[in-house]
């Protein structure tokens, strides 16, 4: 008597389980486009909220810059300047601003924690940075000055 020949398809994984591949390890992330170099927008961020603090640039024009904590933080800081500002009957100086030095470094992709120092006639200082990259842009979310 002859065996009847049996013919096995066996396979490890279903059909079913190459479709839903994706549900175990997740879909795949896309590609992080890089960002503007920051060098020089990283200066004239520097140079225009100097210019809002001192009252020779509306902070409107930040907005765009800026997230929103930060633009209203800002805001609130202009505002108490022009008011002292108009008790004491000063006018805004117009001292022109030189950029001596802008430092970075990226501790994360799409982050960038900068120093740049500015001088005018009277004194320099250092204002500090924070940059992260927001729908493929640049926004400061951290301004502070030394």
């Amino acid at each position: 008597m002859r065996k009847p020949s049996i013919k096995l398809e066996t396979t490890i994984h279903s059909r079913e389980y190459e479709n839903q591949k994706h549900l175990e390890f997740g879909p795949d992330l896309p590609a992080i486009k890089p960002l503007a170099e920051p060098d020089s927008y990283i200066a004239s961020i520097a140079t225009a909220v100097n210019e809002v603090i001192y009252g020779l640039r509306p902070v409107d024009q930040m907005h765009a810059l800026l997230n929103e904590h930060l633009f209203e933080s800002l805001k609130r800081r202009a505002n108490l300047r022009a008011q002292a500002r108009l008790a004491s009957g000063k006018r805004p100086l117009i001292h022109p601003t030189e950029v001596l030095r802008v430092r970075y470094q990226s501790p994360s992709a799409n982050v960038i924690e900068s120093v740049v120092i500015l001088r005018t006639r009277q004194r320099a200082k250092a204002v500090t940075i924070r940059l992260e990259g927001i729908n493929d842009c640049w926004k400061a979310t951290n301004i502070g000055f030394i």
